[in-house]
């Protein structure tokens, strides 16, 4: 009966090594290696494994502090961004906002073909944004693109985030232009085929003078 004690002390420390290499079979605290680490004692082993506790703890903390850092930058650059646009929309002057309408052809979804409402929207310089288009008929379906107008408010980007952009150049938007285009397939699977895109100057102060010519 007096073994027993004695027996008890000895496996002590081989029960002590599996819990604190239990699920990390080869990797050890400090970056031992595991001849380094089973020529530690219990109690040394203990206080690697504290320590490398510490430093599993410091890094989860500065990964949240940069998490949290991040965000933080992007709701302000997205603040910024909103508040910027909100100015140039309210002093815009001739040339700063583009009027955009797209109708006609078809929108393809994984290879099928549905009408689509038309729809229209404004974009300003530098601007980037989604907009909505949506199925009609018996199955309604909606889908996004991004656009984009350029800084200098001569280029508009239709679907903007694919590999193969429309890209359209203003060549007449003061009068009103006309395009027939098919954007290119996206990686989600769908597409506008044979679309015509209308874009014209909305027009603001700045813009030419408009004769206007009354019959009499």
């Amino acid at each position: 009966m007096n073994d027993w004690p004695d027996l008890t002390r000895a496996w002590i420390p081989l029960v002590l090594c599996l819990i604190l290499t239990a699920g990390c079979a080869t990797r050890y605290p400090m970056g031992l290696s595991r001849e380094q680490w089973e020529a530690l004692s219990p109690a040394d082993q203990a206080e690697y494994q504290a320590r490398q506790h510490e430093l599993d703890e410091a890094a989860r903390l500065e990964a949240a502090a940069q998490r949290r850092e991040r965000e933080r930058l992007a709701a302000e650059a997205e603040r910024a961004e909103r508040e910027r646009l909100a100015r140039l929309y309210a002093e815009a002057r001739y040339g700063d906002i583009i009027q955009v309408t797209v109708q006609g052809g078809i929108l393809e979804i994984n290879g099928d073909r549905y009408p689509y409402h038309p729809f229209s929207f404004e974009l300003a310089r530098g601007e980037v944004k989604e907009v909505d288009v949506s199925t009609r008929g018996e199955r309604n379906y909606r889908v996004s693109f991004d656009v984009r107008l350029s800084e200098d408010g001569l280029t508009f980007t239709f679907d903007d985030s694919g590999r193969d952009q429309v890209v359209l150049v203003n060549d007449g938007w003061e009068r009103g232009k006309r395009y027939t285009v098919q954007s290119p397939t996206r990686k989600s699977g769908w597409q506008l085929s044979g679309a015509t895109f209308s874009i014209r100057l909305r027009d603001l102060p700045g813009g030419p003078e408009r004769v206007v010519i009354e019959r009499r």
